[in-house]
């Protein structure tokens, strides 16, 4: 049986859904957007996520950043919507350009709770006035982190546009993940895709370049990566892959719903990062992927992880 605890991180309040019999669990502070702090399957914690309140204020890394509303780099900070300009804060210091919207500044509440025998879930609700000027489009977004006794772990965004007219969005997910101590020592498979070739400022040229290292399940050694790739595979579904010995961890998810996704090894290649996007870097200016959400609209995507040993 999934059972839960609540316990103080911080300012905040962690909430924890563990279930003894079987070691899974996950760990999610919802007041720092919604981010997760543990992933366990079979009692082996995969995510190298914040380890105590101090680098959860901090953010270092981004690491488990709920994306919105866009991933990666906007140029500039600058986007023009329906023919007025807006700028959002310059975050990203070395390449003079925003990062990865503002959710995970945000304080979500818990919506609901439910604990079972074979899974547990739990979600949480960001109400979002409209309040910034950068985004001044009023909307809710509910995160669900389901998991489940068969290594299944699901996350799962639902968007609701609460403007008066259509609104921009893009989301992406930024976990950190590993089998072992060293991200050299993983193997990496990764799906028929093309690496999206970007500028000195980490923002597309507009070129997009057939990549196939990793297509076969391939040693990761001192590869370094901070690329955004688009699926070019037939099936609906693909998968981004981390080995380490019989252990495997794969990220699912639907090409229309999330064709982008992002490897960054960082330096201190402690884990890899694999983050799956719904659309390119700085779509709100290239318009890759970019949503465009109708007033009173909503959108829902979902992908999963899967765990075996």
């Amino acid at each position: 049986m999934f059972e839960l605890s609540q316990t103080s991180f911080g300012r905040f309040r962690r909430y924890t859904v563990h279930n003894p019999a079987s070691g899974m669990g996950f760990s999610v502070v919802p007041e720092a957007g919604a981010n997760l702090l543990e992933l366990l399957f079979e009692g082996q914690n995969v995510l190298d996520g914040h380890k105590n309140p101090e680098e959860l204020e901090a953010g270092k890394w981004g690491k488990s950043a709920v994306l919105f509303p866009f991933p990666n780099r906007m140029r500039d900070g600058k986007y023009i919507w329906e023919g007025k300009t807006y700028e959002f804060p310059l975050n990203n210091a070395a390449t003079q350009n925003a990062i990865h919207g503002f959710a995970r500044h945000e304080a979500f509440q818990v919506t609901h709770i439910e604990l079972g025998t074979e899974f547990a879930e739990l979600s949480c609700k960001l109400d979002y006035p409209g309040h910034h000027a950068f985004y001044p489009f009023p909307c809710s977004l509910e995160i669900t982190f389901n998991i489940t006794n068969r290594s299944e772990f699901n996350l799962t965004f639902f968007l609701r546009n609460k403007h008066t007219g259509p609104i921009p969005a893009g989301f992406g997910w930024h976990p950190y993940f590993h089998l072992t101590e060293q991200a050299d020592n993983h193997r990496l498979q990764l799906p028929f895709s093309a690496q999206v070739d970007i500028d000195e400022r980490m923002l597309p040229t507009g070129t997009q370049t057939p990549y196939s290292v990793f297509e076969g399940e391939k040693q990761l050694g001192d590869t370094e990566l901070d690329n955004c790739f688009k699926v070019t595979g037939e099936h609906h579904l693909y998968h981004v892959s981390l080995f380490h010995g019989k252990k495997q961890l794969s990220l699912t998810a639907a090409t229309n719903l999330f064709p982008y996704f992002q490897v960054f090894t960082p330096p201190h290649r402690q884990s890899v990062a694999l983050e799956p996007m719904s659309c390119n870097v700085d779509a709100f200016n290239n318009g890759d992927g970019l949503l465009r959400i109708p007033a009173g609209g909503d959108w829902l995507g979902a992908f999963r992880l899967e765990y075996s040993a």
